[in-house]
């Protein structure tokens, strides 16, 4: 008995098709999402929006207050995120002490994390990368 199997090639292809399906499906999903009103906590003008561009574009950490006004108006907004612990979890990081620090601002939010969160609350558009060539 012989059972022929696509090649390793093969396979991937199929892989990186059904993944980039499932991305399209999500990001249709994605323009969907409920409309909430903004955070009135305080006046964003009063600071730099530098923090809602992109790294080229000259992006610059969040202060503190924007991050901890940004970071309350979500979590009431989603009790299941309502403590720093869920919330820490949500951004990828190991434990609520960083959410902690970016609110206070003993520490400023990475980039990377900051970004998720602004592309999580539709303040900033998802990013999606051209494939140049496939070289498995």
């Amino acid at each position: 008995m012989k059972i022929d199997l696509p090649s390793i090639a093969e396979q991937q292809a199929w892989i990186f098709e059904e993944a980039t399906k499932e991305a399209i499906t999500q990001l249709k999903t994605n323009l969907q999402a409920p409309r909430i009103a903004p955070q009135t906590e305080l006046d964003e003008s009063a600071y730099s929006r530098a923090h809602l561009l992109r790294e080229r574009e000259g992006w610059e950490a969040p202060h503190q207050d924007i991050v901890a006004a940004y970071f309350r108006h979500f979590q009431k907004h989603f009790p299941e995120y309502n403590t720093d612990k869920k919330l820490a979890a949500l951004l990828g990081l190991s434990g609520d002490r960083r959410v902690r620090e970016f609110k206070e601002g003993s520490r400023k939010v990475p980039y990377g994390v900051w970004r998720a969160f602004l592309v999580m609350t539709g303040r900033a558009p998802q990013d999606v990368l051209p494939v140049l060539a496939y070289m498995a």
